[in-house]
């Protein structure tokens, strides 16, 4: 891994904390350049343990705001040519029975997930492309079924899986590959800026049960980027049975999901 990353160029999106964050400090101990973008990109801080010939650049950017990428793309350091690796990381939930949520949860939560990350790579894609780089994105267990109340999170996500996958296809002979991780309940503040059924910041605690930290979730990122032909990766159990049960036995995948998020709404 330590040879991989070597005088790379890196792109970070949703550096400014959570998994982005984790992965700024993972890879700071290499001498490679990283770009990092976020909304609150002066918010976000060289790691301490950072090896001296790390280059790092910052970039704002709204992936809900069109005009916001196209200035983000505008300033891109024109001397880079290439981008190796593209960290498709920043992302929104949105929580809510599907007859409650509202449409403009959607279109924001679309926005985030998906409009502006294709819209981005889209307009970083030559840069890609002179690399034969790799797009790796950070998806979610609930892209691979549409979970009960996380509609429009799973929809936007799942429609981010398809993207990804033509683009991956259609670019093969180019070199450029792209890998989707589904990963579990992650200790993020994810909860905490994500979007209620009325549009209303939802802050809400995290979920009661074992988490994997930012730190965990970012090396696998890592090491999904190093893999010559990776796809789509699942981190532990709940992805595993997610990916198979939709095949082997939806209506037994139903059951199991209605029970486990039924208390959400009762």
């Amino acid at each position: 891994m330590k040879e991989f990353w070597n005088n790379k160029v890196v792109v970070i999106t949703g550096a400014s904390s959570g998994i982005g964050a984790a992965l700024l400090t993972e890879l700071s101990g290499y001498p490679l350049t990283i770009i990092a973008m976020a909304r609150r990109a002066d918010e976000i801080l060289l790691p301490a343990r950072s090896h001296s010939h790390l280059k790092l650049i910052r970039i704002a950017i709204d992936l809900q705001d069109p005009s916001s990428i196209d200035d983000a793309v505008s300033l891109f350091p024109k001397e880079i040519l290439g981008i190796d690796v593209f960290f498709n990381n920043a992302g929104i939930t949105a929580h809510g029975r599907f007859e409650d949520l509202h449409m403009d949860v959607f279109r924001k939560t679309f926005a985030t997930n998906f409009f502006g990350p294709v819209q981005l790579i889209q307009g970083l894609l030559d840069r890609i492309k002179f690399a034969k780089g790799r797009v790796v994105t950070t998806s979610t267990v609930s892209a691979l079924y549409g979970v009960p109340g996380r509609a429009a999170y799973s929809a936007s996500k799942s429609a981010m899986h398809a993207a990804m996958e033509s683009m991956r296809i259609e670019l093969m002979e180019e070199g450029v590959r792209s890998a989707l991780v589904c990963v579990p309940y992650t200790k993020t503040a994810l909860r905490k800026s994500g979007l209620g059924a009325d549009g209303k910041i939802l802050d809400e605690e995290q979920a009661n049960r074992k988490l994997k930290t930012p730190e965990e979730v970012a090396r696998l990122l890592m090491k999904t980027a190093l893999e010559e032909q990776p796809r789509l990766v699942t981190m532990d159990m709940s992805g595993f049975f997610l990916k198979w049960m939709r095949n082997l036995s939806p209506s037994l995948l139903e059951k199991i999901l209605f029970k486990k998020l039924y208390r959400d709404f009762h």
